[in-house]
């Protein structure tokens, strides 16, 4: 049975073990937004003029775009990243600057349906956090972009000129469906957290036990050595006292054998002295 204490323990080893993910995950999104904003330049460069304009290559009034919408795009989350790691802010913040370089990305490539799955994987990519808020944030931005855009410029969104407010809604559909999934993901990561957490305790638990368990064991030992060690030095020193007893014995012993001969001596000088009187 979990005690307050064990709960406790578990508990603050669940958010230690929470906060590196997090960090880790921040860390990650650093590199990923400088290298899509370079990324974004790239495309606009080589593929924008051929995607909005014909098949003949020319710098494309997109490259300012990605150039200053994508720095725009990644500068706060960059920023924070480095001053506010960790935060619930900053990942929420990340969230929106990542669905933010994936509309640019759709935007300099004219619409392309193949471009929008850079969506998805950004939003499998937030799912690393295991926090779920930041996916409806995600999601969040991902609609009123399609929104706005299929209402105001369904060219930059869709690659058509007109686009049903449908279109939008359908879009938004498959943003949701992955969401939901992923929320599950982060749901269940969550809880194997905290079971890794609660085992982690109850190991230590059971480390401590074993080595107070030793430590008693030692201690009883150490006493019955000490124990025996003073039964032998006991039992020297009366060996020691049998031994001078005994030699003592001995000694009385070969008095007693002089003192018997003697006795035999003079008993036999007494009658001859008799005899002769």
């Amino acid at each position: 049975m979990t005690t307050p204490a064990a709960a406790g323990r578990a508990e603050a080893i669940f958010h230690v073990d929470l906060d590196k993910i997090i960090h880790r995950t921040d860390r990650m999104f650093f590199w990923l937004l400088i290298g899509q904003w370079l990324f974004g330049i790239a495309i606009a460069l080589i593929w924008s003029p051929r995607t909005w304009i014909a098949q003949y290559w020319s710098v494309h009034q997109h490259v300012l775009v990605a150039v200053f919408l994508g720095a725009l795009f990644a500068a706060y989350p960059l920023y924070l990243i480095v001053r506010r790691p960790g935060t619930p802010y900053t990942r929420h913040m990340i969230a929106v600057g990542q669905m933010l370089q994936s509309a640019l990305l759709v935007h300099v490539t004219g619409g392309r349906i193949e471009t929008h799955f850079h969506v998805f994987g950004s939003l499998a990519l937030l799912a690393f956090y295991r926090d779920w808020t930041v996916l409806i944030t995600g999601s969040a931005v991902v609609y009123l972009d399609h929104l706005a855009l299929g209402a105001w410029f369904p060219l930059s969104v869709y690659g058509v000129p007109v686009a049903s407010m449908w279109r939008s809604v359908e879009h938004a559909f498959w943003v949701a469906f992955e969401a939901i999934f992923l929320t599950m993901s982060c749901r269940t990561g969550i809880r194997e957290l905290r079971a890794i957490a609660g085992r982690e305790v109850r190991l230590q638990d059971a480390s401590e036990a074993l080595e107070e368990a030793n430590r008693t064991l030692e201690a009883h030992v150490d006493e019955r050595t000490q124990a025996l060690r003073h039964a032998k030095d006991t039992l020297e020193d009366k060996i020691k006292e049998l031994e001078l007893l005994n030699s003592v014995m001995m000694d009385r012993e070969e008095r007693i054998i002089e003192l018997k001969e003697a006795l035999k001596v003079l008993q036999a000088k007494i009658p001859n002295s008799t005899d002769n009187g």
